[in-house]
């Protein structure tokens, strides 16, 4: 017999786009407001994330201007960033963090059923 497979997703998306879809579902599910995170624009009063080629630019908007900035070469970094930043406990993070992990696994996977 042989294999069966679901069809893969009619549009292709790159990593960075799965992985700021899994950061917005991440904080949805653990109830964080949607003012607390802006992506791809400054957002005054938010946790930002810009994509400043090569790499990711995640920073607090106040004021009209970027505080705490931080540079990360990779988006999936930069994700963890915000988690960071917008979690009020520790075990919050880690909660919010492990379930990003776990959604992100799950794309990984389907992926490489696709490819083979």
């Amino acid at each position: 017999m042989g294999k069966t497979m679901r069809e893969p997703p009619s549009t292709t998306k790159d990593n960075n786009d799965l992985y700021i879809e899994i950061l917005m579902k991440a904080l949805k599910e653990f109830h964080i407001p949607e003012g607390f995170c802006s992506i791809g624009e400054y957002t005054e009063e938010a946790v930002c994330l810009e994509k400043n080629e090569p790499s990711w630019m995640v920073y607090e908007g106040e004021r009209g201007k970027k505080y705490n900035i931080k540079t990360h070469m990779n988006c999936r970094d930069a994700c963890y960033d915000i988690i960071s930043r917008v979690s009020q406990s520790n075990d919050a993070e880690k909660s919010l963090k492990d379930f990003f992990n776990l959604e992100c696994e799950k794309i990984s996977f389907n992926h490489f059923v696709y490819a083979v």
